[in-house]
């Protein structure tokens, strides 16, 4: 019961989110791709996302939104996790700028390679983020894995 009633708060502050503060479509987009939810990003609003990349006042926004979110510490641990899994979908199927501008934040990266954080269930919830920050370091530093991530990506959208 205080799930659904949860999730109906959640749905009508997008809902006032979208109508009263205007909050453009691709900024929901991805504060709902990088929600506290339990669930990860669906791929057609990782798709949408990506696309978006390829406009640059959207690329702004998406940006500033993924770098706010992986600054996030603690219970908002998913915030971070799912920023990081966007970045990885974006490396390969967004706006090339993408992979420079990771790399402009390596200093941000490196942060998360320490982060913590056990949950109340006693679960190191810190190491799902600790091993996606790694892997995504280790993809944008390596050219040619970059090169034949976005040739499998763009291969996969064209069938």
């Amino acid at each position: 019961m205080k799930k659904a009633i949860g999730q109906t708060v959640r749905d009508l502050k997008r809902g006032v989110n979208k109508k009263v503060l205007k909050v453009p479509s691709i900024e929901q987009k991805v504060l709902d791709a990088t929600s506290n939810e339990p669930w990860g990003p669906h791929g057609t609003l990782l798709a949408e996302i990506a696309q978006a990349t390829r406009n640059y006042h959207e690329y702004q926004m998406i940006m500033s939104i993924l770098w706010k979110r992986t600054n996030d510490t603690g219970k908002n641990w998913r915030h971070v996790f799912k920023a990081l899994t966007v970045l990885e979908y974006l490396v390969a199927h967004g706006s090339e700028r993408v992979i420079d501008d990771i790399r402009e934040h390596a200093y941000q990266l490196q942060a998360l390679q320490d982060f913590q954080y056990v949950d109340s269930g006693g679960r190191d919830q810190g190491s799902n983020i600790r091993k996606k920050t790694q892997g995504l370091v280790v993809l944008v530093n390596d050219k040619e894995r970059i090169q034949e991530v976005r040739e499998k990506a763009a291969s996969n959208r064209d069938k």
